[in-house]
């Protein structure tokens, strides 16, 4: 057999092209471990298998927090609603109270009292007493006094007022 030699690139020793020149691969010579081929590799996969456990967590516990703080703002954004609402009413209500105030005022009844014709008498009134008329009972039989029986007639105003 004929053996053709391939010229050499630079650097790079040239290569025989006969089979019976090739060696064959080399083999890392194996270390002897006390550990045995199992055991050794567990580890790499219990390392791994914590990683994507850590991983996954860290990817949740961001996730989650996204959630929550988009809940946070929905909520805030429902409370700013809701303290405009509040201040609208609140205007709302002192209008309608400034407007009962005015109308609620002495000189305003008097106004519209006049404009109704009504007029201020010349004298005060008078209570008019009719004789012989019968008074209330009370439940013992003896007629009723408003002022003697203060206590019995007016129970939450408290003591006798004169």
């Amino acid at each position: 057999m004929t053996t053709i030699a391939v010229p050499a690139r630079r650097g790079a020793p040239a290569r025989r092209s006969s089979t019976s020149a090739r060696r064959p691969a080399r083999v890392p010579a194996q270390v002897p471990s006390r550990v045995p081929a199992r055991a050794a590799v567990a580890p790499r996969l219990h390392v791994g298998r914590v990683g994507a456990l850590l991983a996954l967590f860290t990817i949740f516990a961001l996730v989650s927090a996204v959630v929550f703080h988009v809940v946070l703002a929905q909520h805030q954004m429902q409370l700013d609603h809701l303290n405009s609402q509040i201040a609208k009413e609140q205007r709302t209500y002192e209008q309608r109270r400034l407007t009962a105030s005015l109308l609620a005022s002495p000189q305003r009844i008097i106004q519209e009292a006049e404009r109704l014709g009504l007029v201020v008498p010349a004298e005060p009134a008078q209570y008019l007493y009719a004789d012989n008329a019968p008074m209330p009972e009370t439940a013992d039989g003896a007629t009723a006094d408003t002022i003697a029986d203060w206590s019995k007639t007016k129970p939450s105003l408290g003591p006798r007022q004169p």
